[in-house]
């Protein structure tokens, strides 16, 4: 199966909103580690510039985060 350049762009946002979602579970499932104000911020900044198509890949997050 092959797929097109934009197919390949649609995954990856797709993996980076999940990737978001999930950061935001464990912020709320681990109570002794509470997000701060400006990781709250950080998450919103990064949704917006997903839906707005600007976002970074998965490889380039997990450098940035571990």
């Amino acid at each position: 199966m092959t797929l097109s350049k934009a197919e390949m762009k649609t995954i990856e946002k797709e993996l980076d909103l999940m990737e978001i979602k999930v950061m935001r579970l464990k912020a709320k499932l681990a109570p002794e580690e509470k997000i701060t104000e400006e990781e709250l911020r950080e998450l919103k900044a990064a949704e917006k510039r997903i839906a707005k198509g600007k976002w970074i890949g998965l490889d380039e997050l997990t450098n940035e985060f571990g």
